[in-house]
């Protein structure tokens, strides 16, 4: 019974670390590909102001930078307000109370089947394995 608790919490352990991989990549390659037409049109305006506005290299440099700051700043203003929380992914982590009465139910069972001291004993071990990490 003990091992069957652990199995379904270490599965949706795993459902989870999946899904959080899968948006992990994906915001990676978003990244990525952001840069890089960042970094295109940063060039195109730098040489934009220098060429057709006239502006020295150095006020190009320093107005390119001064927009880019101000995007920066606009878009961690904006993005709390766009990332919300999934309700689906609520429902896969269980409760503190959920998991802890779960832990509690195997753990009297196990208890009953085997006896107070192997348990002592098994949780000690496990425990002092657990600290040699």
């Amino acid at each position: 019974m003990l091992f069957a608790i652990v199995s379904r919490i270490k599965s949706r352990i795993d459902g989870i670390i999946a899904t959080y991989v899968r948006k992990a990549i994906l915001i990676a390659a978003g990244v990525v590909v952001l840069l890089f037409a960042a970094m295109f049109g940063l060039i195109a305006a730098y040489h934009a102001l220098i060429g057709a506005a006239g502006f020295s290299p150095i006020e190009a440099a320093g107005l390119v930078a001064l927009s880019m700051a101000g995007l920066g700043l606009l878009v961690l203003a904006i993005l709390p307000l766009v990332s919300r929380s999934n309700q689906e992914d609520r429902e896969l982590i269980p409760s503190a109370g959920e998991g802890l009465a779960m832990i509690d139910t195997g753990l009297s069972k196990a208890t009953k089947q085997v006896g107070a001291l192997p348990v002592l004993a098994i949780a000690f071990a496990v425990g002092f394995l657990a600290s040699r990490r």
